[in-house]
């Protein structure tokens, strides 16, 4: 049997500029097909950039709970006031008509085969786009192994670095963040799969990219009229300070819980069930305690 190769690229959240020199590098390493788990739009807003180049590059595509916002929305034409919620309706304005039936088509899971050995392609899990499986998560790992039919269990959405293991005679691999990773300045991560022999192995890989491009291309777009603590939020993560994004939840989130506010909506339905919304005084307040560290 001949070796080829798989790029898994995943949680690329609208981050073309990254995703441009990814595929480069991939092309450079003589990749024979790729492979997106989700999550290809959101929280940069360059939706159409991002798949444009994707749709130019592969048909294994499936959604991600971000794709997943994005075809509720269209679903329910949910009317929500808050800041927060707005930043959804701009990424979703901004697609083209081509793109947004693209994304409200896409399938949740993948089964595919290369060379004898089978995958299931999935986002969070193959049960679920919101599920994570952590590294930790052990029992959850046992659980899906177990009653994995293909050989392979490809998946992305919890932004951790890439790890893989082997569990129940089956390969488990988290294939990363491309876009908008919290562990690295200015890098885009993704895997390459090399099979041959029916075995697999991972290899990870870590590009450089210029963020002050996609700094310039934030400033431009318009976005910020409507929302600069998302972006601010998400940039912080491209250029090394991650762990204020987290900061920032946990404080807005802790925020509510003292006002003894709901954080989701009550008429929710389907994905939005699981959508955190602030409170907007909340949401600037918390941005205020921490814009020393914000581009925006």
């Amino acid at each position: 049997m001949r070796k080829i190769k798989l790029a898994v690229i995943s949680d690329i959240h609208g981050n073309s500029v990254a995703l441009e020199q990814v595929l480069l590098d991939a092309k450079k390493n003589n990749v024979d097909e790729y492979i997106f788990p989700g999550d290809l739009i959101n929280d940069l807003p360059f939706g159409n950039e991002t798949l444009e180049l994707v749709k130019n590059t592969s048909d294994y595509l499936i959604e991600g709970n971000k794709e997943e916002y994005i075809k509720e929305y269209n679903r329910a034409h949910y009317f929500w006031n808050n800041l927060q919620f707005k930043n959804i309706i701009f990424m979703n304005n901004e697609l083209s008509k081509e793109n947004q039936k693209l994304v409200c088509s896409l399938p949740i899971t993948l089964n595919l085969e290369f060379e004898g050995v089978s995958f299931k392609i999935a986002h969070g899990s193959p049960e679920s786009v919101e599920e994570q499986i952590h590294k930790k998560d052990e029992n959850l790992i046992d659980k899906y192994t177990k009653t994995l039919k293909e050989d392979v269990l490809v998946f992305g959405h919890t932004h951790e670095p890439v790890w893989y293991k082997r569990v129940n005679g089956k390969l488990i691999v988290n294939a990363g963040c491309m876009g908008v990773s919290p562990y690295y300045k200015s890098m885009a991560e993704y895997i390459i799969l090399h099979i041959k022999n029916k075995e697999v192995e991972v290899e990870k890989r870590l590009i450089p990219y210029k963020t002050e491009i996609v700094r310039e291309k934030i400033k431009k777009c318009g976005i910020l009229d409507t929302d600069r603590v998302l972006m601010s939020l998400t940039y912080a993560a491209l250029t090394g300070n991650g762990e204020i994004r987290h900061k920032f939840f946990v404080d807005a989130k802790n925020s509510m819980k003292e006002r003894n506010h709901n954080l989701y909506k009550s008429d929710a339905e389907g994905i939005y069930k699981y959508f955190k919304l602030y409170d907007d005084d909340i949401w600037i307040n918390t941005y205020n305690k921490y814009k020393n560290y914000f581009e925006f």
